[in-house]
């Protein structure tokens, strides 16, 4: 759909985006901030950060609410978390064979009648961060040993509220294998899910039946199918000794050792930069002894199956054989964030995003408000490891820190810069290593480089390159989009801001602060209207407002393109 006047669009978007202000908790106060829906209760961080540093604009205003909840966050020695929520556990479907639940930590779902239980990471699509399944049970028995695939003797399964939590739990009957119709032990896996922590604990029993011994028992916690690509990778073992751990790149084979005996804990990493690298921390918490862990990849660095074995030299009825694990899926953190009551403490915001937006309103702030603004976005700044290499928290520092620059105290957008920088391969800004390039990453880097031009830096040439990496392609659905190698702009955001950033690139242009050959200037051209275009396509008049596809981040993107706060850049003639 094309709208008609500019002012109309941004009087639209505005009273679209004024749907989703709800209050939210800000230290002692309520705030209005934007909620994830209308009337909701869920808070995203960032796209708070979007909405903040859109209405910084002299011309529209507002979006204090959202400033102050990003200045609550800031204030701590934690990382500001993801997404604020109730604490609360959501059943929304309590059938075995396709359960699904939530905490304000994870999206949980599966088909416990085949012992599968997958588990996501809030706000990601695509493959689950972790799949908990792929277990055996070894035995000795009349003389004989046994191993038994614990998911293909399923008998029963279900999903139990345990208070606040849940207990999601799958019984297998393991019978003789030399008669199947005689009935040897129960065993059962139970996975304990709670609102107030990011942890799983499962707990594995196999209780043999009165009379029955099973020599050598042998139980086992695994997780299966971990590296199906994309933005889920496992490489890497980390194990937890008392001197100091153990780091093990994971190499190619089936059913290598990883560790023989017992350790305290173990991680299974990512080999990604480390604000995107999941981390998955088991620490056994008997009674059974720890036997050893033992993996299968297909190729070095690339972890398929992780199998950790507990072992007892006899289990009975009266002494059944218990293991117990607590299970942590993060993601760009070693440890939970230490954090409010239904906060995210899986995976944190972005700091970088955070200060860009604190440090927009702080150049604009009237003295009284500006250093509170511009004190929190250099306190987020500073927290960003020297480490990082993924493009677009690099590309929001760069952004961040030259609208700090007129104020007095730092930091230098140079080295954040060169850092950006870094990560261009061909012209594509992107992450090292094999995750896919994303059109977050790069229009992100775009935006900076833009900045960094008002900053008098040259970059004018990986700027150019930037933009000639850029490329038409069709999309699923016959639709046409905007891509880098792989990486298209798919959504609402990805879109406002490749907008955004080509806008800003036109008015550096048009400043002669950016030097392009007229064939590039044209290009450009075409493609900031291709970009309009699209963007416009996701736009949908309701009532006196226009609605964005996508929630508040969404809508605050579209504003920010249309309406953007790079229109206050000055810069000086190349």
């Amino acid at each position: 759909m094309t709208f008609a006047g500019a002012d109309a669009v941004r009087e639209g978007l505005l009273r679209g985006l004024a749907r989703f202000v709800a209050p939210a908790r800000a230290g002692e106060d309520l705030v209005p901030a934007f909620a994830e829906r209308p009337g909701g209760r869920d808070f995203d961080l960032a796209a708070n950060a979007a909405a903040a540093e859109a209405l910084a604009q002299p011309m529209l205003g507002g979006g204090e609410g959202a400033a102050a909840l990003l200045l609550a966050h800031a204030a701590g020695d934690a990382p500001p978390p993801r997404l604020l929520a109730p604490a609360r556990l959501v059943v929304e479907d309590a059938t075995p064979a396709r359960f699904r639940l939530s905490t304000p930590h994870h999206r949980f779902d599966g088909d416990l009648t085949r012992g599968e239980i997958r588990q996501h990471l809030h706000g990601e699509e695509g493959p689950p961060a972790l799949l908990h399944s792929g277990n055996i049970v070894e035995f000795a028995w009349n003389g004989a040993s046994h191993g038994v695939d614990v998911e293909e003797r399923i008998v029963d399964a279900g999903i139990e509220r345990d208070g606040a939590g849940a207990l999601l739990w799958h019984e297998s009957a393991i019978a003789a294998p030399d008669d199947p119709a005689r009935l040897l032990a129960r065993l059962r896996y139970a996975y304990a899910v709670h609102p107030a922590t990011p942890e799983v604990t499962l707990t594995v029993t196999l209780a043999p039946l009165p009379g029955i011994v099973l020599e050598d028992a042998r139980i086992t916690t695994a997780c299966d199918a971990m590296s199906p690509g994309g933005t889920v990778t496992y490489g890497r073992v980390v194990l937890g000794e008392e001197e100091a751990p153990r780091e093990v790149t994971i190499p190619a084979g089936g059913d290598v050792p990883v560790q023989e005996g017992p350790v305290p804990y173990y991680r299974a990493c990512q080999l990604r930069t480390p604000s995107r690298a999941l981390r998955l921390i088991v620490r056994p918490e008997g009674p059974a002894t720890m036997q050893g862990i033992r993996s299968t990849a297909p190729a070095p660095g690339r972890l398929h199956w992780l199998l950790t074995r507990y072992a007892a030299p006899r289990a009975e009825a009266a002494a059944p054989l218990v293991a117990r694990e607590r299970r942590l899926l993060l993601r760009g953190l070693d440890s939970p964030i230490a954090a409010p009551r239904g906060a995210d403490a899986a995976q944190p915001a972005c700091p970088a995003r955070l200060a860009a937006a604190l440090a927009a309103r702080a150049a604009l702030a009237p003295p009284a408000g500006r250093e509170a603004l511009a004190a929190a976005a250099r306190r987020l700044l500073a927290a960003i490891g020297a480490e990082e290499s993924a493009p677009a928290p690099l590309a929001w520092a760069v952004i961040a820190a030259a609208r700090l620059a007129p104020l007095a105290g730092g930091p230098a957008a140079g080295p954040f810069l060169d850092r950006l920088l870094a990560t261009a391969r061909d012209g594509v800004f992107r992450e090292p290593g094999e995750a896919p390039p994303r059109m977050a990453d790069h229009a992100a880097a775009l935006l900076a480089l833009v900045h960094a031009l008002a900053l008098g830096q040259r970059v004018a040439a990986p700027l150019r390159a930037g933009l000639a990496a850029l490329r038409l392609v069709t999309l699923p659905g016959a639709r046409d989009g905007i891509e880098v190698p792989h990486g298209p702009a798919e959504t609402t955001e990805d879109l406002g801001l490749l907008l955004r950033a080509l806008r800003a690139a036109q008015a550096a242009q048009a400043a002669g602060a950016l030097a392009l050959p007229a064939e590039e200037g044209r290009r450009l051209g075409f493609l900031a209207d291709l970009a309009r275009r699209f963007l416009e396509a996701r736009l949908r008049p309701d009532g006196d407002a226009i609605l964005a596809a996508g929630g508040p981040a969404a809508q605050a993107a579209a504003l920010a393109a249309l309406v953007p706060p790079e229109g206050l850049l000055r810069w000086n003639a190349a």
